[in-house]
């Protein structure tokens, strides 16, 4: 006798005795009989192949002993709650701002110095900035190696520096240059010095933020030509920029940070050094991490002045 048959003689029963108890057939039950397969033939009602006959709860199969060589499909895992990210400290600050890496394309070594210098003439028709155009004599757009391996990277022009249209020229960049021969071994057309803005201040004065925000996609579009290898960030407004926190120089400097994927290093501002000279010791130190990376051999004499 198959399940079907078993389950229909429980449902007769169980319905038999629920009758008796409500005194529909007051006659002692006495046995019942016995249940043929025409009866159950008879007794089933037809019901289309497309509908299966609808359970009732003492159609409900009794509950089984969990079979331990089954294969039971495991529950889907939730999703953990996303971690709560930590302070930023100078310790961390460098991942938290780490950006993608740089999604131009590469222009050959040999298209590179063109296009620095269609870019320059862009640069020297902006508009942007009325204050900054009003005063301006030349705009200062950078120079050196167009495949240089590493950038400096300051605010903005000075008196000098707009006079001749040249980055880093007057007193501190007199400085800079030391840093950069004395200090490092390099020559000063071995790297690429630019700065935040093309224009100078009134004054000498910070940049503004929305003089920073008018200009610095031409100071991203110079990085993705050169492609270098390392940045130095000089002085708190250009590394307070590109590393995108207001953390102050003191925190920044003394640790690589990274600049869409670029190894950067944040240190003094030459001009702050010209008045504050013990700080040149703090530029040495990063001017010594930079050339440890890069594979130069480290002066015996100190640096930066």
């Amino acid at each position: 006798m198959d399940a079907d048959h078993q389950r229909l003689i429980r449902q007769v029963r169980q319905r038999l005795e629920s009758l008796a108890r409500a005194g529909v057939d007051r006659a002692p039950l006495g046995p019942l009989p016995a249940i043929t397969p025409s009866m159950i033939a008879s007794a089933v009602p037809r019901t289309s192949r497309a509908e299966p006959p609808r359970a009732s709860v003492v159609d409900q199969p009794e509950p089984q002993e969990a079979d331990s060589s089954a294969t039971v499909a495991p529950l889907p895992r939730r999703r953990p709650a996303a971690p709560t990210p930590p302070p930023a400290t100078p310790a961390t600050i460098g991942s938290l701002f780490d950006e993608p890496g740089i999604s131009e394309p590469v222009i050959p070594p040999e298209e590179r110095p063109e296009a620095l210098r269609v870019l320059a003439e862009e640069i020297a028709s902006c508009v942007r900035c009325e204050v900054l155009c009003a005063n301006r004599t030349n705009t200062v757009p950078g120079e050196g190696n167009a495949s240089a391996r590493l950038m400096f990277v300051g605010e903005g022009p000075g008196q000098t520096e707009d006079e001749t249209g040249r980055p880093f020229v007057g007193k501190a960049g007199k400085l800079l240059d030391d840093m950069i021969t004395k200090g490092m071994g390099l020559r000063r057309q071995d790297v690429f010095i630019a700065n935040i803005v093309k224009c100078r201040p009134p004054n000498n004065r910070d940049p503004e933020p929305e003089e920073v925000r008018n200009c610095i996609g031409y100071l991203e579009r110079q990085i993705a030509i050169i492609r270098p290898e390392f940045l130095c960030l000089l002085g708190k407004p250009a590394a307070q920029t590109l590393l995108n926190t207001s953390m102050p120089m003191g925190r920044l400097r003394g640790k690589w940070q990274r600049y869409k994927g670029i190894p950067t290093i944040a240190t003094w501002h030459p001009a702050y050094l010209l008045r504050n000279p013990s700080a040149k010791k703090d530029t040495w130190e990063d001017l010594q991490m930079l050339m440890k990376a890069m594979g130069i051999p480290i002066q015996k004499r100190g640096g930066g002045g």
